[in-house]
């Protein structure tokens, strides 16, 4: 089925003038959209202005070219300054005047949701949310946080279009109708089962929690069943080979937590930064290396940034919480 539109945002004029950006861009945006967004825009003089700051903002990103973007990412990356103290002070002036430009990339990564394909799926949360979804089949679905799926269901099929993020699958059999979970990063086909599929920055994650499915990535590599206890990956698009996991450590998540076991820094980065606004960068190629080991409240992320950073001895550059810049002592 074709995804509807998302209602429109109960909420400030800023995130209604982004609203109204992504539809405009769409193929849902039509005659009678425009009618709805030009009497929005004439309600108030806060809506012109939030409109008026939505459009520059994006007029900037779309300015960037990619060597100026490569600029900003070593600006940061190099930035000076350890104090957890008004940390701006402490920056070289030459990234002084590229704050302006990383604050504007930084807003990116917030509102890069609102171009992706997910801003038009049947479901999605948002960051730090997780929700339990009711599956017109009998199956059901824990979408975890800042993911997005669709739903396409035929009489002769099921389909799931998960646009990014992890979401848990219950499924209700049906030998008549396949039940399969698509991805930019390949497909996973299952009758009845439980499994988890983790789609993030391209790469693919299936655990399998009851019986079995099967798994084609989008390189070609196929495997024909993953059993219960078993998980495969991909990793800089490249498929691995199953492989035992504890389930209980795996769906943490499902309750409100965060296990990892000698998993380097920088992939415990990559899902704090799916818990909290902004972005987490290391500046340390070594540190980023570094093994953890820990459990973390999920609705926390302050905290297990806080334990990692005197864990690891390392130290934070933080240009407000949309940026936070780690590196060592």
């Amino acid at each position: 089925m074709n995804p509807p539109i998302p209602p429109f945002p109960d909420a400030d004029a800023n995130e209604q003038a982004e609203y109204w950006r992504a539809l405009r861009e769409s193929p849902f945006f039509d005659s009678e959209q425009d009618q709805r967004w030009r009497a929005w825009l004439a309600a108030s003089r806060e809506n012109q202005e939030a409109w008026r700051q939505t459009q520059h903002f994006f007029d900037c990103i779309e300015r960037l070219n990619p060597a100026q973007i490569d600029r900003i990412e070593r600006e940061v990356r190099t930035a000076n300054g350890t104090s957890h103290e008004t940390p701006a002070r402490r920056l070289p002036k030459r990234s002084l005047r590229m704050l302006p430009i990383a604050a504007c990339l930084m807003l990116a990564f917030g509102l890069g949701w609102a171009f992706s394909a997910g801003f038009f799926a049947d479901f999605r949360t948002g960051t730090g949310e997780q929700r339990r979804i009711q599956l017109s089949d009998g199956s059901s679905v824990i979408l975890n946080t800042a993911s997005s799926l669709s739903v396409e269901f035929s009489e002769r099929q099921r389909v799931i279009r998960l646009h990014g993020g992890e979401a848990y699958f219950k499924v209700a059999a049906d030998a008549a109708r396949p039940f399969e979970v698509v991805t930019s990063g390949g497909r996973v086909r299952a009758l009845g089962t439980a499994f988890d599929v983790k789609q993030w920055q391209g790469d693919l994650a299936v655990t399998v929690y009851e019986h079995s499915v099967r798994v084609a990535f989008a390189d070609g590599e196929t495997v024909e069943s993953l059993a219960a206890g078993q998980r495969v990956a991909s990793a800089g698009g490249k498929a691995g080979l199953p492989e035992s996991v504890n389930l209980k450590q795996v769906g943490a998540w499902q309750e409100r937590r965060l296990v990892f076991k000698e998993k380097p820094l920088r992939q415990v980065v990559d899902d704090l930064n799916r818990y909290r606004p902004g972005k987490i960068i290391i500046a340390d190629p070594a540190l980023a290396e570094h093994l953890v080991t820990g459990i973390f409240d999920a609705d926390d992320p302050e905290a297990a940034l806080s334990v990692i950073e005197k864990t690891l001895a390392a130290s934070e550059t933080r240009l407000t919480d949309a940026l936070v810049i780690l590196r060592r002592q």
